[in-house]
């Protein structure tokens, strides 16, 4: 294996042991977004001298460097995803169907650390989140609150949500979403109320789903609700 091919080798190891390190939370986040980044730079400064070689260099070059060049081309596409999946996505990490009236968590506190995100739904991201996602509102079904909130610990199981709280009387559902790489996770509240519309009445259900890490969600948030969303209402 070539010089280059260790150095691409390594950092694949590292990057390996750092997502471990942080699923065993033997590191923070913020240790795990300084070891990727600067994997990702040196990646992508090895990929284009691998190209680089690939193109101008000899036969022989070209033998030793062959899963240096797939290596160079999966991380340069690899990056090419990621940098238009975040140039796509809003940079804000807390989502609520209701911009107005919030659903506000009761117990997610307890399971977070000092270091998280802030639960508090600011003004601004309201604003940035109405552009981005003006087709998330609240969901309205005729069935009674109680069979509505039964239906969305179901609908969340199905999901693959984790509930850790059920208050039946004040109409609310807490749970969690970890993601399968990285263990990032994410808290979601779903609050259901029955109100009295024109005369009839109707359950009314809002979600709310915050990452605990990272300043932009990539929009992880939004398609959960959306996924939810169309799952209750079939």
């Amino acid at each position: 294996m070539s010089n280059l091919g260790v150095w691409q080798a390594g950092l694949l190891l590292l990057l390996c042991l750092s997502v471990v390190g942080l699923r065993l939370e033997l590191i923070s986040f913020k240790i795990f977004g300084g070891i990727f980044g600067l994997s990702l730079v040196v990646s992508i400064a090895l990929a284009v001298i691998v190209l680089f070689k690939f193109v101008a260099g000899s036969q022989a070059n070209l033998q030793y460097s062959a899963l240096s060049f797939v290596v160079a081309i999966a991380v340069i596409g690899g990056v090419g995803y990621l940098v238009k999946q975040i140039g796509a996505a809003p940079r804000i990490h807390d989502i609520s169907t209701d911009l107005v009236n919030v659903p506000q968590f009761t117990k997610a506190h307890v399971r977070r650390k000092a270091s998280d995100n802030s639960l508090v739904f600011s003004e601004q991201v309201a604003g940035l989140q109405q552009v981005a996602y003006p087709e998330l509102k609240t969901l309205s079904t005729p069935i009674p609150a109680n069979e509505a909130i039964k239906k969305s610990i179901d609908v969340a199981d199905q999901l693959g949500w984790q509930v850790h709280f059920v208050d039946e009387q004040g109409g609310l559902i807490e749970a969690t979403h970890t993601s399968a790489l990285f263990g990032f996770i994410d808290d979601i509240v779903i609050r259901v109320q029955e109100v009295d519309v024109e005369g009839k009445s109707t359950t009314q259900i809002d979600l709310r789903s915050a990452s605990r890490v990272g300043e932009s969600d990539l929009g992880a948030n939004a398609k959960r609700i959306k996924e939810f969303s169309a799952l209750l209402m079939k």
